[in-house]
């Protein structure tokens, strides 16, 4: 029997552990089978979802994406597919909001028993965010899905105050009846245990890099930049609150005021953009710090190449939102490029300040700013660093050896 992944959509290029981890599971030798809400953007011919032919092992409950439109536009559409099925029981079932609240709501539990005229059969069922887990067990009670339920928690599930409100109740159900929760670091597996998630239920199990494709150059000194090159600083993030780059910024022009030479290029697109670009002018930082909007994986990886330090100083969001441990860490660890961090979530559980990296406190500039003026001052062997850093992903953090683990997880549940 396949290996079944449970998806709010695909593909969801922004998460692309997901389609990693497919696609690991695929080279494995699993049959690997896609239910997801809804349809993503078409794959760019030539990527990894068009080579691998992934689209064709994925059945949509929604033909439309959700991502991208209003929500009362995603109501309409999801409607019109529900509406001609309501004389059917199980349809009319599957609206019960009194038994399946918020999945009922959406619609997407109707939506999957129109779509789904025989239950999909799986060795195991791999769902991605705790909500995608809670829907997962709803549609194993409407017996559209079998198989034993894995679900993978990353931050926002654990964190963020709306979806911990909407599904209290949810995740009590899932802790009793899903088989095992997945968290990415330590940090969540005690959250999960304070929800109330049995111990004997829970096992860490990370997301990595590929190690090949971040491979390690370290830096060309041990110590401070040449007399009067700017340091070089990169950071790739999405651009919303928790990512904490507005403080970076900050820091930056900081030091730059104060005569410090330093470069800063964001990388990444999303809702601070403008925020960004107008503290960019207000602040004449135009030749100091370059907000370049998305750019694809060669870009970045280029960028790493002449990187002297990659900062991502995240922060806990006002909606209480939380890193898990940022992948983008992970990829400048392994590229030789030490990381200024900050402690939060399970960020210290990748990073030793002053070993692999350095940490300091949320929204410090200060600290940000003193930790980048005594690295442009040579006060830090680089070299000694970056080679921590490749070590720690190289032991923890591998991604062939976290598929190698996943898989073995996999088929002990298929055995007799």
């Amino acid at each position: 029997m396949p290996v079944l992944f449970v998806l709010a959509e695909f593909p969801r290029y922004s998460e692309t552990f997901v389609i990693d981890q497919i696609v690991g599971l695929l080279d494995r030798g699993f049959d690997v089978r896609i239910l997801a809400i809804s349809r993503g953007p078409s794959p760019v011919p030539g990527d990894i979802v068009d080579t691998r032919g992934l689209m064709a092992r994925a059945t949509f409950v929604f033909d439309h994406p959700a991502s991208a439109s209003a929500p009362w536009q995603v109501l309409l559409r999801r409607l019109r597919r529900v509406l001609p099925g309501l004389p059917s029981a199980r349809v009319r079932r599957a609206l019960s909001v009194r038994r399946f609240g918020h999945a009922a709501k959406s619609l997407v539990l109707a939506g999957a028993v129109r779509r789904l005229p025989t239950p999909l059969r799986a060795r195991a069922i791999v769902a991605h965010f705790g909500p995608t887990g809670v829907l997962a067990t709803h549609l194993r009670t409407l017996g559209l899905i079998e198989g034993p339920l894995y679900t993978v928690f990353h931050g926002f599930d654990l964190s963020q105050h709306s979806v911990l409100a909407r599904h209290a109740a949810d995740y009590r159900h899932l802790f009793a009846h899903g088989e095992r929760m997945l968290p990415i670091s330590q940090r969540w597996r005690g959250k999960l245990e304070a929800l109330g998630c049995a111990a004997e239920k829970i096992q860490v199990h990370r997301m990595g890099v590929d190690l090949e494709g971040f491979r390690y150059a370290p830096p060309a000194t041990n110590g401070a930049p040449a007399p009067g090159r700017e340091l070089r600083l990169l950071c790739v993030a999405r651009l919303v609150e928790k990512k904490g780059v507005r403080y970076l910024c900050e820091a930056v022009a900081r030091l730059v005021r104060r005569g410090v030479p330093l470069r800063l290029d964001v990388i990444g697109d999303g809702p601070l953009h403008a925020t960004l670009r107008r503290f960019v002018d207000e602040q004449g930082m135009q030749d100091a710090i370059h907000i370049l909007g998305r750019r694809d994986t060669t870009y970045v990886q280029e960028a790493l190449r002449s990187a002297d330090v990659f900062a991502l100083p995240s922060v806990t969001a006002a909606d209480g939102d939380q890193e898990g441990i940022p992948v983008s860490l992970m990829e400048a660890m392994a590229s030789g490029v030490p990381c200024l961090s900050t402690v939060h979530s399970g960020i210290p559980e990748l990073i030793e300040d002053g070993r692999s990296g350095w940490l300091v406190p949320e929204r410090d500039i200060d600290a940000l700013a003193d930790v980048l003026a005594r690295i442009q001052a040579g006060d830090f062997d680089l070299a000694a660093i970056a080679r921590e850093a490749r070590h720690t992903v190289e032991t923890h953090f591998d991604q062939r050896r976290l598929h190698d683990s996943l898989a073995a997880q996999l088929h002990a549940q298929a055995a007799p």
